[in-house]
């Protein structure tokens, strides 16, 4: 299970390295404080990096109270420098779920949500930078229009109440990306007020997919490319990698690219998600439907992470 320290309001979330200069983050006083060479309690050079779960420092010359001071600890082997930025999660399952219990489809949803809540507090206590969350694709419009009309007034639900408190609560900012123009209008009002409501906030970013496919996310970035060179802003010539992604939903986000995809229920496909982003990214296939996704699936997903060696291309 994953195991923390007690934690009491207001939670800091810091990420400390032998000699670093870091910032601290208070989400109380929502205040970000630079502070070079941090005094540790436990000199984290003296911890062999396969047992540093925690880092505890001095609070003096910060300016942030010693109360407010409260370090993450990770699960037992989980090393914070190899932490992924971006996680990506394709939950799969919820109608599988409720189908196993011969109950009705959107009770497997429900579930689902109760669920999800529990997994994004859970990264957004290990540091994780941004998290997305492929929550509806453009294909989920070809279902029922009484499942479809659930979705969408689940999804609503829950960035009202379940977001709301993760905006309040761990200063997270919310995005979506997508066809919001499919949307019924009261969910894109809904959608509108968090992102508003969150924009200045420093904890861990929050993306829902809605109505997204990854297809047509390339295609209107090639649109959008083309007309700027039809009306002379861009030059061909000057059209490479970076300034494609520039023109991606994706390009909102701090970190664009998912370091770790993870997917559920045993399916081995990407489902129009995110094409272009995942060039690079490490999958993670579960065989659990989502609902039942726990935190120690979710730290296996990332100690096999932490594992892999990325190269990009390179060569040892």
């Amino acid at each position: 299970m994953f195991s923390s320290v007690a934690v009491s309001d207001p939670i800091l979330r810091l990420a400390c390295l032998p000699n670093s200069s870091v910032k601290l983050h208070s989400t109380a006083g929502k205040r970000t404080v630079e502070v070079s060479h941090l005094e540790c309690v436990s000199p984290a050079s003296s911890i062999p990096k396969s047992h540093l779960t925690a880092v505890s420092i001095s609070a003096a010359n910060t300016g942030i109270d010693e109360e407010e001071l409260t370090p993450i600890v990770l699960p037992g082997g989980l090393r914070p420098e190899l932490m992924p930025k971006h996680v990506a999660l394709i939950m799969d399952g919820n109608g599988r779920w409720a189908m196993n219990r011969g109950i009705a489809i959107q009770d497997g949803h429900k579930a689902g949500s109760i669920n999800l809540k529990h997994i994004i507090s859970m990264c957004c206590k290990l540091g994780i930078r941004v998290f997305t969350v492929y929550a509806f694709s453009t294909d989920n419009w070809k279902r029922s229009k009484p499942e479809v009309d659930f979705l969408m007034n689940r999804v609503e639900d829950f960035i009202q109440t379940e977001v709301k408190e993760l905006i309040e609560r761990d200063d997270v900012r919310f995005s979506s990306i997508g066809n919001r123009l499919m949307l019924p209008e009261s969910l894109q009002s809904t959608i509108s007020a968090a992102e508003e409501s969150s924009k200045a906030n420093k904890g861990m970013q929050l993306v829902s997919a809605l109505s997204y496919s990854g297809q047509c996310d390339i295609i209107q970035a090639t649109k959008r490319i083309a007309s700027k060179i039809e009306e002379q802003i861009l030059r061909a010539k000057d059209v490479d990698g970076a300034v494609f992604e520039q023109h991606l939903m994706t390009n909102l986000l701090d970190f664009p690219s998912p370091d770790l995809l993870i997917r559920t229920s045993g399916e081995l496909r990407l489902s129009n998600f995110l094409l272009w982003q995942l060039a690079y990214t490490e999958f993670y296939f579960s065989d659990k439907v989502f609902p039942d996704l726990g935190e120690d699936d979710v730290i296996q997903a990332l100690t096999s992470f932490q594992r892999r060696q990325r190269r990009f291309g390179y060569r040892d």
